[in-house]
């Protein structure tokens, strides 16, 4: 049985969503998280979607904020504290700051035909990757099934 990476679902996708429209919504290339979700447990997911040489360990930490608790990001001798505001955690910052966190090696970004729902669908690659598919279906293309995730982003909210 062949192994299809997550590139190739990607790719395969971008050359004919229609067709590959119902097989990728379902296929291992992307993940889903509801607006529900845990803050904790998106930056799980992401991490453990990586290869194990890339993957990073996160604490949670109290904080005397009202929010209640930080999620500190760490990798190797770096450690990114999650930048959310003091009263609350919310997604778009989380993903915001795992971006960061990622660049400039991975790219995530957000699934364009799950927005709208309450449950939005992300898609995980190098950014050598993404660079691949831009040069072969375009930069506009690619962004407007695949978004990706930048500093002033806003995907939850």
């Amino acid at each position: 049985m062949e192994t299809v990476t997550d590139y190739q679902l990607i790719e395969r996708y971008l050359r004919d969503p229609a067709a590959e429209k119902e097989r990728f919504w379902m296929s291992p290339a992307v993940f889903w998280f509801d607006w529900r979700e845990y803050d904790e447990d998106i930056v799980r997911c992401v991490s453990e979607s990586l290869p194990e040489s890339a993957r990073f360990a996160f604490e949670l930490r109290d904080s005397p904020l009202p929010r209640g608790f930080d999620i500190l990001l760490k990798r190797g001798k770096t450690t990114a504290a999650i930048p959310y505001a003091p009263d609350r955690m919310d997604r778009d910052t989380t993903l915001r700051a795992l971006q960061a966190f990622l660049a400039p090696d991975w790219q995530l970004r957000c699934f364009v035909p799950s927005k709208g729902d309450d449950t939005l669908g992300f898609c995980l690659l190098s950014a050598a990757e993404w660079r691949e598919l831009e040069a072969a279906f375009g930069s506009r293309a690619v962004a407007r099934h695949f978004q990706p995730i930048g500093p002033k982003s806003r995907i939850f909210g």
